[in-house]
């Protein structure tokens, strides 16, 4: 590995997962700046200067202490994400289009809500499915 590592560094490349497949791609590490820069340009993002984290991280605290109706108390320890973290960007590189542009790719798992929102996202699938089986029975 370090052989590897070492050969990367020195060809100034690095090594991105391929889109569609499980192949690796190994692209010119300039290259892959670029790519990045002009996906961050085309779709308006803005760097910030400051991580915004901790601020985030509080919203959520406050807003689970002062919501009794939705999240039960006990329940309250295991939604907070004790050590959040701003989410990473992951580039997959698109082999099969022409120019292969990235496709990005976020762990969102460090992040302040993760939790809360798979939370809310399973209690809401629960909702669905049940308006769905009344649905059934009106039309029967």
């Amino acid at each position: 590995m370090n052989c590897i590592k070492k050969t990367l560094q020195n060809n100034e490349a690095s090594i991105a997962r391929a889109d569609k497949s499980k192949a690796i791609v190994i692209i010119k590490t300039e290259d892959l700046n670029r790519k990045v820069d002009k996906f961050i340009k085309d779709n308006y993002i803005k760097q910030t200067n400051k991580d915004p984290t901790e601020k985030y991280q509080a919203i959520v605290q406050h807003t689970l202490k002062n919501n009794n109706l939705t999240i039960e108390k006990q329940q309250y320890k295991y939604l907070m994400n004790i050590k959040p973290t701003a989410s990473k960007l992951n580039v997959y590189i698109k082999t099969h289009k022409e120019n292969e542009p990235i496709r990005p790719v976020i762990n969102n798992t460090q992040a302040p809500a993760y939790k809360i929102a798979k939370y809310i996202n399973k209690k809401n699938a629960s909702l669905i499915k049940f308006t769905k089986q009344l649905q059934h029975k009106k039309l029967q």
